[in-house]
């Protein structure tokens, strides 16, 4: 855990106790993801996760497991956890991969061109934030777009309830400025907003609000 605002691990000494007494030769990888409260711009809090990342890398790497493969998970303001004290906020999330256990199916991306795709790039409602487990399929979308540089996306943005045009199109061009800042060039984009006027189901449960707060693709190719 981490006190307001900064990247100091508040428990670093039972942390580190902690990893010195795991096996390492059991482990394949880990995974930090860094989050951070609501408070202040995303901006900083972009940089304030990724220092509370690098921390616990430090005290990571000062214990057998410091050969392990790390992967690291800006999420920032997208823990989900809204309801609970911010405290709970600050915090990276430690995740170890076993070794010889079957891999997790990848998420794949298919899709037609010329015609409307669902990323499954979901947001927390109200807002143009990414939901944790949108980040895999962000990453399915970076993949196929740097494996064809062909390609073209048109990205539409949507919202659940209420119409709001501009989060819809707020939605579509944070998906922009993810590929974009993850080597696709912004040149191959477009981003548009349909705000609440394409639902893919009735907004009557959390569940289905979630599904409809999405961003959709379209892939097509220069004539």
């Amino acid at each position: 855990m981490f006190a307001y605002n900064r990247a100091e691990v508040v428990n670093a000494d039972e942390l580190l106790a902690r990893f010195s007494q795991l096996d390492a030769s059991g482990i394949s990888s880990v995974r930090l993801s860094g989050y951070t409260d609501s408070v202040g711009s995303l901006a900083r809090n972009e940089v304030l996760a990724a220092e509370r990342i690098r921390s616990v890398k430090e005290i990571l790497t000062r214990t057998g497991l410091r050969k392990l493969k790390i992967e690291s998970v800006n999420a920032n303001e997208t823990s989900g956890f809204r309801a609970v004290p911010d405290e709970l906020n600050r915090r990276v999330d430690i995740l170890f991969f076993a070794k010889n256990t079957p891999p997790k199916p990848k998420p794949t991306l298919t899709f037609e061109l010329n015609k409307p795709v669902n990323l499954n790039v979901n947001f927390k409602g109200g807002t143009a934030e990414f939901l944790t487990a949108s980040y895999p399929n962000l990453e399915v979308l970076k993949k196929t777009m740097l494996e064809d540089t062909t390609l073209m996306l048109k990205l539409q943005g949507h919202v659940c309830c209420a119409d709001d045009m501009d989060l819809s199109v707020r939605r579509a061009y944070a998906v922009m400025r993810y590929l974009s800042q993850n080597d696709i060039d912004y040149k191959r984009m477009t981003a548009e907003g349909f705000s609440n006027s394409r639902l893919l189901v009735p907004d009557d449960s959390e569940e289905h609000m979630s599904i409809n707060r999405r961003v959709e693709a379209i892939f097509y190719r220069k004539d």
